[in-house]
């Protein structure tokens, strides 16, 4: 910038002899150079500032991902009840700095600026980076979350690498209704670990079912007599 100064400057000086036509034209010719070394100046500079693109997240061997989705099922009527799902949910990720080597001795602080939450893992896995971990112990809310690192030796303390780097959490959210399958199922009300063969009365119930699983207490049906004939058939 003062250079561009001391150029305008001169030019101006140097030429008063010359028509002023001249001299605006060289003069504004200067004022557009100073302007255009500064500009240069500010890119290097936020350049210089920027998140580290060498830094992020990945899943095993896959390439650095700054979006991460999850998905929620919601389930309504006789079995409500949600149900997540995604990478953002439930997947394994690991996070690498690409200058920096991995090695037995270090160790790497995650700290999440968007929520507060911090994690450090051992920075060791060849080609891979940090322990294994799940985005939901870094962060999985819907939006922007920027992430400071520190990459350091785990008995000196040495730190070997710092920056940051930005990573977005989407979701999205589908509605479905889940009835329940009732089962009639036979007991013996007088000894639960009998077989119903050895009982003198046989009771019913009725079960409810989700998805084929179990749920809930059963409720009583009714009370009979079972036809000794009859024992065999499927009990």
């Amino acid at each position: 910038m003062l250079l561009a100064s001391f150029l305008v400057f001169r030019f101006y000086t140097h030429h008063l002899s010359q028509p002023i036509w001249m001299k605006f034209l060289k003069f504004a010719l200067c004022v557009g150079f100073a302007f255009l070394s500064l500009a240069s100046v500010s890119r290097v500079v936020a350049n210089n500032s920027s998140e580290n693109e060498e830094a992020g997240l990945h899943i095993e061997f896959s390439e650095l991902k700054d979006t991460f989705h999850r998905h929620l099922v919601k389930y309504e009527g006789d079995c409500p009840g949600n149900y997540w799902s995604g990478i953002a949910q439930t997947g394994d990720l690991r996070f690498i700095d690409r200058q920096t080597n991995p090695s037995k001795q270090l160790k790497v602080d995650l700290i999440n600026l968007s929520t507060g939450k911090k994690i450090t893992r051992k920075y060791q896995k060849p080609q891979l980076g940090s322990n294994d971990f799940n985005l939901t112990q870094l962060g999985n809310r819907d939006g922007e979350h920027k992430i400071d690192y520190t990459i350091y030796n785990r008995q000196t303390k040495e730190i070997l690498s710092q920056g940051n780097f930005v990573y977005f959490v989407t979701s999205s959210v589908e509605t479905h209704t889940r009835y329940a399958e009732w089962k009639l199922e036979l007991y013996c009300p007088s000894d639960r670990d009998k077989k119903l063969a050895d009982c003198k009365e046989i009771s019913a119930r009725k079960v409810k079912y989700c998805d084929g699983r179990r749920t809930g207490n059963p409720s009583h049906y009714k009370t009979f007599d079972l036809d000794r004939k009859t024992v065999e058939i499927d009990l």
